[in-house]
């Protein structure tokens, strides 16, 4: 069984996350959770930078407390797209 397909598995935590939204490919992605606010925000810009290595545009961020379903939201066709060459 592989990481993915641990935390599939796992319940998410309640608790504070980072939010990103990008616009192209169309995604939302979690990142946490963190044990303050404070700690999102400081390590925020890693995940900002990741994302835009990889070619993401359109980025907006938010700190939440929430608990996410899924760490990457994306309609199948546009994470399909995004993967072709």
């Amino acid at each position: 069984m592989n990481l993915a397909e641990i935390l599939e598995k796992e319940p998410m935590e309640k608790g504070w996350w980072v939010q990103i939204v990008s616009s192209e490919p169309c995604c939302t992605y979690y990142f946490g959770p963190f044990e303050s606010a404070q700690q999102a925000i400081v390590d925020q810009d890693g995940y900002i930078e990741d994302l835009l290595n990889e070619g993401a545009q359109g980025i907006s961020v938010q700190i939440q407390w929430c608990k996410p379903k899924e760490l990457t939201i994306c309609p199948k066709d546009e994470l399909a797209e995004s993967f072709q060459m």
